[in-house]
């Protein structure tokens, strides 16, 4: 059956849409539109069929029970009597007549500043269904004099003491630095929003104890939970002091606290950022977006080390940071590490299996890891209805396949397994480290997520399950495009995922490319290269700088294209990335020479 929308018109505040239906009309079928991201349903204001026509009228100062409808993307959807939902799409014909895909029907009511209802009508980018956006603001009740003005006070009042809190904090910082006299040992693990260590910290502080440097060096903790919980008195008083007090300073993650002060040219702040690679735009590379800090930000300004996976992530990372590419160094990412630890694996397994032991049946296992969409926490969300589980449940049954499902942490709604497939079928919510699942995972399908990175250096195959690329791309900045990036194939309607899945239909082609260019190590020492960068003596450790890689701009600008086409030849067959072609000790070099220098 085909649905479409053959004509869209407006007056004042009525939308008339009129379409046809080809092939066998389900019983029952009626039209709704519907949010997916708040689950909204509006019923059409009048609706009605004339053959294989349809017409129906949207009233949007009435839709929403006799008020105006709430802002957010309303999809016109048929649904069967059974409950199933079809698309409707624009009409061919009418796609041919619109520029730029958006239609200039619009609905536009303005009664002034915080005062209005505007719709305006568009087209999904990857599906060619129509949608209405909608943006509707309605009057605040009128306050009296007395509370307008007390309000007004408190604001005012709240905004002044929290711009001399901030001034505090420095005050304070300035007196803790000019007392404390440092002796180069202290280093202190923090992070505002992690409520204790852990992600690279954790394995940069276990591996320092392992070495024996806790006999050399004093190490402090401090960690909190949300960048949006407050310390009280004596917390932040012993946080400034030890900031102050430190001759390195570790962090993980975005921390407004670390940025305020000015640091001694000798001590070392160094952000030990959570995410590999050069996936989305972050910082200053979302100029043009919202969301994206002041031009003339101070954040991220203080940072003399930043140890990233590759040149290229160092390229990437210095332009959302906005500082120079010599802070920067290619020595891998900590976490890594697991990924070439024998051990570790083997007894990860066993505990991943012991959590889904249908899995260590199966011919094959599947993660299913998609990241969320929204903005935030606040309003993150997944459109469940881009996945049918019955049909792969079906085909888990038929290719013994298991399939574990892990959304995004921020995504807070419950997936729905039938009961009939949970054999085979997999909720993993409640699991906290996905990096674990990639250890029994035969085959990885995401979308946007940085797992990809870690996965990659299992060499197994992934599947891009992208139904609404050019929508999220539109919205949310890639640092390269897309499809320049992932090392797998692009797949944008279920019932194509499922056939890849049932043919095995993947493209690894770009997996060894993939690795080559987004890490610089794959020796399973990254920790201890970081490590290098916290105790080290600046003038040993320049080698491993990004501005010391002479060639290596060159190499990454001309030559990484993803389909590996007038690469230079050194790049394309030595198994050795860009960083490790500097003339440096070869990975072939013996285990105890290795073993010899990071041992105390």
């Amino acid at each position: 059956m085909e649905l479409a929308i053959s004509k869209l018109t407006a007056r004042r505040v009525i939308y008339y849409f009129e379409g046809y239906v080809k092939g066998e009309r389900p019983k029952g079928l009626k039209f709704v539109f519907y949010n997916y991201d708040l689950k909204i349903t509006i019923k059409p204001s009048v609706f009605e069929w004339d053959g294989d026509t349809f017409r129906m009228m949207l009233h949007v100062e009435q839709a929403n029970e006799n008020n105006p409808i709430s802002s957010g993307d309303y999809y016109p959807i048929a649904v069967d009597g059974k409950g199933k939902q079809y698309p409707l799409q624009v009409a061919k014909s009418i796609i041919e007549e619109r520029e730029q895909a958006e239609w200039k029907n619009d609905v536009v009511v303005n009664k002034g500043k915080g005062h209005h209802v505007i719709c305006k009508s568009l087209m999904d980018l990857d599906t060619d269904e129509l949608f209405i956006h909608v943006d509707t603001v309605l009057p605040k009740p009128r306050k009296n004099y007395i509370r307008r003005k007390c309000g007004e006070l408190y604001y005012g009042v709240r905004n002044d003491l929290k711009d001399w809190a901030q001034k505090l904090f420095v005050v304070v910082f300035n007196i803790f630095n000019k007392c404390c006299k440092k002796r180069g040992n202290k280093i202190l693990f923090c992070s505002g929003s992690r409520a204790e260590i852990g992600g690279n910290e954790e394995f940069i502080y276990n591996r320092m104890l392992e070495r024996g440097l806790d006999k050399k060096y004093k190490f402090v903790l401090d960690f909190k939970p949300t960048i949006n919980k407050t310390y009280g008195p004596f917390k932040m008083i012993r946080f400034i002091y030890r900031l102050a007090s430190s001759d390195v300073i570790l962090l993980d993650d975005y921390y407004p606290e670390i940025y305020k002060p000015t640091y001694d040219k000798n001590v070392k702040v160094i952000q030990v950022w959570h995410a590999c690679g050069a996936f989305k735009a972050l910082g200053l590379e979302r100029m043009s977006k919202a969301g994206a800090p002041p031009i003339n930000t101070s954040v991220h300004k203080c940072y003399t080390h930043v140890p990233v996976s590759s040149y290229h992530s160092a390229l990437h990372h210095q332009e959302a940071f906005g500082i120079g590419i010599d802070k920067f160094y290619p020595v891998g990412i900590p976490r890594t590490d697991i990924f070439f630890d024998e051990d570790y694996k083997k007894k990860t397994c066993e505990r991943v299996y012991a959590e889904f032991p249908g899995a260590k049946e199966a011919k094959r296992v599947i993660l299913y890891a998609p990241t969320f969409r929204g903005n935030s926490a606040v309003d993150a969300h997944f459109p469940m209805e881009k996945l049918d589980f019955e049909e792969w449940g079906e085909l888990c049954k038929r290719t013994d396949s298991y399939l574990i499902v892990k959304m995004h942490p921020f995504v807070q709604e419950k997936i729905n397994i039938p009961e009939k497939y949970r054999d085979c079928i997999a909720d993993a919510a409640q699991y906290r480290e996905v990096n674990d699942i990639l250890f029994i995972t035969d085959l990885l399908i995401t979308d946007y997520s940085s797992i990809i990175y870690e996965f990659s250096l299992l060499r197994r195959p992934m599947l891009f399950y992208a139904f609404d690329q050019i929508m999220y791309v539109s919205t949310r900045d890639f640092y390269e495009p897309y499809e320049d990036i992932v090392p797998g194939r692009i797949i944008k309607r279920f019932d194509q995922l499922m056939e890849a899945l049932e043919k095995e239909e993947y493209n690894t082609d770009k997996i060894e490319w993939f690795i080559k260019k987004n890490f610089a190590y794959t020796d399973g020492k990254s920790t201890d290269r970081v490590i290098d960068l916290i105790v080290g003596d600046d003038k040993e450790i320049k080698k491993y700088s990004a501005a010391s890689m002479q060639g290596a701009l060159a190499a990454v600008s001309n030559n990484f294209g993803m389909n590996g086409e007038h690469v230079d030849k050194r790049y394309r067959d030595d198994d050795r990335s860009v960083v490790q072609n500097r003339g440096e000790a070869q990975e072939k070099d013996s285990e105890s020479q290795n073993n010899d220098k990071y041992s105390e």
